[in-house]
């Protein structure tokens, strides 16, 4: 009777931990959509650029571009290419995450103005150009 009491604890034990750590494994699992977000929102443009380059995830996230579409990409000098590359990869994942929609789109194209403000560093000129293209992607975007 002893043995078998040992025996009933000691699986029961096993059990209990096995759950644990199965549970543990699939609970610290990221979502693509909070992937997605942190490449847009919390990583660094740079750091963007660098990640698009080695395309993390590329059965579940879109990389593709086409830069700058119908605008210059290097307007007055200054390379907005990175910006718009993060800017496609927010509209072309949101869409495929069924999230495109009005928030999600100004929260997308409020950080490309922002991505762009940081490539111009201040100059007056270039800053005009990052209200234009983002006034284009408000009115035309999609």
């Amino acid at each position: 009777m002893k043995t078998s009491g040992i025996r009933r604890g000691l699986l029961s034990s096993a059990i209990v931990a096995t759950t644990v750590l199965l549970g543990a494994g699939t609970a610290g699992a990221e979502s693509i959509e909070s992937i997605t977000d942190n490449y847009l929102f919390s990583t660094s443009l740079s750091q963007f650029e660098k990640v698009r380059g080695e395309k993390p995830h590329a059965d579940k996230l879109d990389w593709s571009s086409d830069s700058c579409s119908w605008a210059p990409d290097k307007p007055v000098g200054f390379d907005f290419n990175p910006a718009c590359h993060r800017h496609d990869f927010g509209y072309r994942n949101y869409k495929k995450q069924s999230r495109f929609d009005d928030t999600g789109k100004k929260r997308i194209d409020d950080n490309f103005y922002s991505d762009l403000k940081g490539i111009c560093n201040g100059n007056g000129g270039c800053n005009a150009l990052a209200w234009t293209y983002y006034q284009a992607v408000r009115k035309l975007g999609s």
